[in-house]
């Protein structure tokens, strides 16, 4: 009882040193993007506006204030992020054996890189569009005033639904390597996950067909991969 009440404290000590590691690499991260925020993550932020010749305003006197707190934890986040995901690495890994780690890697860097290649797409393909079609094609012959604030929830919850659906063939192989999930299931189920797929496009995406098509398609496309990962997953 005394060898395991030690082993719990020692692991919660470590967990409390890798959680006070990324707060503070957290911190330093939102100081420097704090002091460059209007050069750095501002500029891709607003980048897509100033492309339809857009510009953004404050309507409350604290709203500049918070908009800058908001960007410097979303910057701050996003520089400490590798150190905050080598804690956590260094967390989990002493309690796997050499097998699993080689698919707890495979795992993870697959994760990270269809989640950052879903953000991207978003950014560079669908914004623009979904902006355009919402500012000038479908504004009401209104002129658009845009509070910084609210475009930057906009900007976000828009970009985080990509990058969580592309998410989807790592999904589908830990599901079948457990076996909750085969090929026939996946091909039996097909219909009915194209309407799931455009009801969720059309409830993650702005109201307009566009922008739900364009995130319709690569999770179509996803769910076909998705497939044959599921194939292969089977066979091993």
């Amino acid at each position: 009882m005394d060898e395991k009440k030690l082993t719990l404290i020692d692991h919660l000590e470590e967990l409390r040193k890798r959680l006070i590691i990324s707060l503070v690499a957290l911190f330093l991260g939102m100081i420097i993007t704090f002091a460059f925020w209007q050069e750095t993550i501002f500029c891709l932020i607003k980048g897509p506006l100033q492309q339809l010749e857009q510009e953004l305003v404050f309507l409350s006197v604290t709203e500049g204030f918070i908009l800058q707190i908001k960007i410097a934890f979303l910057g701050g986040l996003i520089i400490a992020s590798p150190v905050i995901l080598w804690q956590i690495i260094a967390f989990v890994l002493p309690a796997l054996y050499k097998q699993e780690r080689k698919v707890f890697w495979s795992i993870f860097l697959s994760s990270l890189f269809l989640f950052v290649l879903g953000i991207v797409f978003a950014y560079k393909v669908v914004l623009v569009l979904g902006l355009k079609f919402l500012l000038l094609n479908f504004s009401g012959g209104l002129t658009p005033m845009l509070s910084a604030s609210r475009y930057l929830s906009f900007f976000l919850t828009f970009l985080l639904p990509f990058g969580i659906t592309f998410e989807i063939p790592v999904a589908t192989y830990i599901l079948t390597r457990v076996g909750i999930l085969t090929p026939q299931k996946l091909r039996q189920k097909r219909r009915y996950v194209i309407l799931v797929i455009f009801i969720l496009a059309a409830f993650l995406t702005p109201p307009d067909i566009i922008t739900q098509i364009l995130l319709a398609l690569p999770m179509l496309a996803l769910y076909e991969i998705s497939i044959i990962i599921s194939f292969f997953a089977t066979k091993r």
